[in-house]
């Protein structure tokens, strides 16, 4: 290999990593749009404050618990589920990360098996 034709490879080459970062950099969101609508389109907000609470039989449906169980919870633990709220952006609540938790616990589903899932299509 000749000396230009190694200088060719070398040019291509930082040519390609300088892309590559770049494109890198171009993607990154400190919040997703999807996530900024989370209070005005998530299935907390719309259903778990407001629908669910106002029938006893699907709130039990769909936590496994009663609705003072749940409160009694969320009052016990709300000081270690609470995060602080910064400028950039506000905190999940205890009420949502307890209801998520408990969700998640009802359904007896798990992560893993919703990966291995997909990767067998």
């Amino acid at each position: 290999m000749n000396f230009l034709t190694k200088k060719k490879i070398i040019v291509a080459y930082y040519i390609y990593r300088k892309k590559k970062i770049e494109k890198k950099r171009e993607v990154r969101f400190w919040i997703h749009p999807i996530l900024e609508k989370r209070e005005e389109y998530g299935a907390f907000h719309t259903l778990v404050k407001n629908q669910l609470r106002e029938d006893e039989d699907k709130f039990y449906n769909y936590f496994r618990m009663q609705k003072t169980t749940f409160d009694n919870l969320l009052q016990k633990l709300s000081q270690e589920l609470k995060h602080q709220d910064t400028f950039m952006r506000e905190s999940i609540s205890p009420a949502e990360r307890l209801a998520v938790t408990l969700r998640y616990l009802a359904t007896g589903d798990t992560f893993t098996d919703l990966y291995y899932s997909r990767e067998l299509e």
